[in-house]
Formats: C-alpha cells, sequence, structure tokens
C-alpha cells in the first residue's frame, strides 16, 4: 500500500454501496487486489473482478452508485478485457475503479475459467469477496510477466505470504503447469531480483508455451475471444479514447487552467504540432498518449493560431474545449454551442468524448 493514498471515509461507504448493490443483483465481485489497506487506505486503484456475461449489468450499477453518493463520473476507458472508471467521491482525489473480465487472459486466451475462480473465492474480514491465495498468486505473477513484461522482487513476500500453506502452492503450480507447459517452471524464487536478462528470456518462454498449447487444443470459440481481442486493440487506436483541449502556442493555459485540470483529471499531458511532420503523425501520438497504459489522461494539442481550423478540421474527434479565447477563429460551422463557455471559472469542460 507504500504506492496508494489514504481512502476517505465517504469513498469506504461508497465501496460497500457499490459493491451490496452488485451482491443484491446477483453479481459476483471479488475484489482482485489493492484492498489491503481498506478501508483507510487503498492502492493506486482497485481492480474488481465482474464477468463478461454480468458486465453491462455492473456498468449501469457502478453508474447508479455514484450518483447517489453525489459523486462524479469523470471518464470511462474500455478494452476487451476490462473496463476502467475514474470518479471522484465528495472532495477527494480521483477514485480509479476497473471493472475486470479478462484478469486471468492473455491477448483473448483464457488462462483460467470464471467459473473457477468464483467457486474458489474467499470472504474478507472487512465482509468482501477475494479470490482464493493461489489465484491472487497466479494473477499477480503472470500478469506483470506475460502482460508487463517484468518482475519486482517487492512481490516475493506477498507471493510467498500467499503460497504458505502448501494445497496453495501446488495449485498454483498446476495452474502453471496446465497454461505453459514446461514454462511453468520458474526460473527464480520469488523473493530473488532475477536480472532482466533472466526475465527478458523467461517471458518468451512463457509467451511461447502459451501460444503453443493454445494452438494444438483451441476451439472456434477461442478463436473468436482473441480475434475479438484484437478488433478492441485496433478500435481503441484508431477512435478517441479520452479528452483533449485546443489551444494556440500563445495560450497561457497554465495560469488559467493548471488547478482545475489537476483537479478533475489528476494530470495532463502537452503535444506540439507545428506542420513540419504530417498531421497523421500527430494523430498518431494523440491516439497513443489516450490509450497507454489506460490512464486518465488529457491531452492538451498546442498549434499556431494559423494553423488551428485546419487542424480540428482534419484530426479524428472533436475536441473537448476550445478556449474562449480562440473561438473568433473558427467558423459557426465548425464550433458547436457547446464548445462555447461563457464562465471559464465556473465550467471548465464540457464533456463530449466520455459517454455515461
Amino acid at each position: 500500500m507504500s504506492r496508494g493514498r489514504e481512502f476517505c471515509e465517504e469513498e469506504w461507504r461508497f465501496l460497500q454501496s457499490l459493491l451490496k448493490a452488485f451482491s443484491d443483483a446477483g453479481i459476483a465481485a471479488p475484489i482482485l487486489r489493492n484492498y489491503d489497506g481498506l478501508p483507510r487506505h487503498v492502492g493506486n486503484d482497485l481492480d474488481i473482478f465482474i464477468t463478461r456475461l454480468d458486465l453491462a449489468r455492473a456498468e449501469e450499477i457502478l453508474i447508479e452508485q455514484v450518483s447517489l453518493s453525489g459523486g462524479q463520473m469523470i471518464k470511462k476507458f474500455r478494452k476487451d478485457s476490462f473496463t476502467a472508471w475514474w470518479m471522484r467521491i465528495g472532495d477527494s482525489p480521483l477514485l480509479h475503479i476497473d471493472l475486470f473480465n479478462g484478469a486471468y487472459y492473455w491477448r483473448g486466451r483464457q488462462l483460467e475459467s470464471d467459473e473457477q475462480i468464483l467457486k474458489n473465492m474467499k470472504t474478507h474480514s472487512l465482509g468482501f469477496h477475494i479470490p482464493s491465495p493461489f489465484h491472487q498468486a497466479f494473477s499477480m505473477f503472470v500478469t506483470s510477466l506475460i502482460w508487463g513484461g517484468f518482475y519486482q522482487d517487492r512481490y516475493g513476500e506477498t507471493m510467498e505470504m500467499l503460497l504458505v500453506n502448501d494445497e496453495e502452492r501446488e495449485r498454483f503450480d498446476s495452474l502453471m503447469e496446465k497454461n505453459f507447459g514446461g514454462a511453468g517452471s520458474i526460473p527464480f524464487a520469488f523473493n530473488d531480483k532475477p536480472a532482466s536478462e533472466c526475465v527478458k528470456k523467461y517471458v518468451q518462454e512463457l509467451r511461447g508455451g502459451i501460444r503453443w498449447r493454445w494452438f494444438k487444443k483451441a476451439k472456434p470459440k477461442e478463436w473468436y475471444c482473441v480475434l475479438r481481442y484484437w478488433l478492441w486493440e485496433i478500435l481503441n487506436l484508431v477512435r478517441p479514447s479520452g479528452d483533449w483541449l485546443i489551444a494556440t502556442e500563445e495560450d497561457d493555459l497554465c495560469g488559467l487552467f493548471a488547478s482545475e485540470l489537476m483537479h478533475t483529471y489528476g494530470g495532463y499531458t502537452e503535444l506540439r504540432y507545428s506542420r513540419r511532420g504530417p498531421l497523421s503523425w500527430l494523430w498518431f501520438r494523440l491516439r497513443y498518449v489516450q490509450r497507454r497504459m489506460a490512464r486518465n489522461e488529457l491531452v492538451i494539442v498546442r498549434v499556431k493560431k494559423e494553423n488551428i481550423t485546419e487542424t480540428v478540421k482534419k484530426l479524428l474527434g472533436r475536441p473537448t474545449l476550445i478556449p474562449n479565447e480562440i473561438v473568433e477563429s473558427f467558423s459557426e460551422k465548425l464550433i458547436e454551442d457547446h464548445y462555447k463557455i461563457d464562465e471559464v471559472e465556473d465550467v471548465l469542460w464540457r464533456k463530449t468524448a466520455a459517454k455515461f
């Protein structure tokens, strides 16, 4: 929990109400990780496992509970395996909740069935559900390696604690062997600090192992899941996935908007477009920043004032806000009413990219 933050009472009541609403709707929703410090502290985000069949209803419940708590939904980002939500409950910093339907997947390939995850889940002392120890260890170990391509020794203590029971360790080893064959044999101890070359080689072995075993046994439904995963990857690359602000190079956004940007989004990134390169390169950079790590990323695109109209016309997707200072540079056709803001101090953004 050292990387987390304080969790206020209002947020804790919201989380309790959310989990109860899931339960009342017949939706099993174990918290996958980052729950150790609850109810006083929370990790960087809260990952809640939701089956794909329950995901649509769970999203509706999440939106309802944020509204009932008097909170504000800031952004949603969706991929094939999860939906990421950023919200503000009371005056607290942004709360990030991921609804994972693919916590035990890799690029569309299922590593463990939903039925087994829910069948083996345990009840935490605070009343919410968590996965079984061997499932938690498997998710932590494999996700960091085959998704992220890294391993950090700080996982070691947690892994050892989760697998201290011989039965849990046996079930963990069995799950590794089932998915990765010979590559399931781990070449370092959990508490080790393996060299980067060792980790890189082992990641290649894991990915190769799962590909080989998957190709030998894959059924049509499993092929469909892989194709669906890659379709989502393509869609998230080509379509607007977040909010962006267009501004001239001269606009003093730091003075006007810095505190509001940090309060609303938790941060932002600036890109500059000088027309030295093709507009397609700016488009690619904008999409890349918006989708990387599924972060709640606001992007400010800085453009020369004389080029700003052309930039907006050609870029895919419309900006969240064009400051009043440069509205006169645009035609009425291009700038719709919802882009015009009379009181910048009262209404900073009109959200058009995210629909909840």
